[in-house]
């Protein structure tokens, strides 16, 4: 069985051969956050067996994730992960990037499904999976951005209580979000938003907040990174 690393080869390959060099060049980088993020952050993920022998294998020859295991260490787990956290969180991209991100993963799902390299099942929960976030990506980007201008044009001076924490959406309405504390299950809400952001939330998603109470309602001081 090959690695990971001359899986990821091949397909960069593949692609090299049929692309232009523009597009090429998004595969490239795409695969290159990939390996990067599985090589860095994907054996929190190991069972103990598997790491004590990557630990071995680093130690005695040098190899990293890739390098150890076969295309079977890839699965929804850390998918997610790389998508919806790293990606977001550890890389300093754009909205265009993410978009290319999001199909160059969804083309490696498939292509690894069509080369016998991921069972059928994984397959079928990775793909909803890719689907998912290859639309969520990018638009869980620029509500970021929006609501930090929202915050920087909506200022607030006055206020009885303060939270600062990860928030999880659970309710949505128009120009108006609930969420439910990260550290202690809370709820929180309503967060008074724009009608354009509260369109493009979904339930489900994760942001960190610093909101300050006025009144029964609750508004943006300060805001993070989304993830979807």
């Amino acid at each position: 069985m090959k690695t990971i690393e001359e899986v990821l080869d091949e397909f960069l390959f593949e692609q090299w051969a049929r692309l232009s060099s523009k597009t090429y060049s998004g595969y490239e980088d795409a695969i290159y956050y990939f390996e990067e993020y599985l090589n860095g952050w994907a054996h929190k993920y190991l069972s103990e067996i598997d790491q004590i022998r990557l630990n071995e294998f680093y130690e005695e020859e040098g190899k990293r994730y890739c390098a150890v295991f076969g295309p079977e260490y890839i699965s929804s787990l850390e998918i997610k992960d790389f998508l919806g956290h790293f990606m977001i969180r550890n890389v300093l991209t754009s909205k265009t990037f993410l978009e290319t991100m999001g199909k160059v993963m969804h083309k490696l799902v498939k292509w690894m499904h069509e080369k016998a390299y991921m069972s059928h099942d994984n397959y079928e929960a990775l793909n909803l999976l890719v689907k998912r976030l290859k639309v969520d990506m990018p638009v869980a980007e620029e509500v970021s951005d929006l609501l930090c201008l929202y915050a920087l044009s909506h200022s607030v001076k006055n206020y009885s209580e303060t939270r600062d924490d990860f928030f999880i959406i659970t309710e949505i309405k128009t120009g108006k979000l609930w969420f439910e504390s990260y550290s202690d299950g809370k709820n929180i809400g309503p967060v008074l938003v724009s009608e354009k952001i509260s369109s493009m939330c979904k339930v489900g998603w994760t942001i960190c907040l610093l909101l300050a109470k006025t009144g029964n309602n609750w508004r943006v001081l300060e805001s993070g990174n989304m993830y979807p």
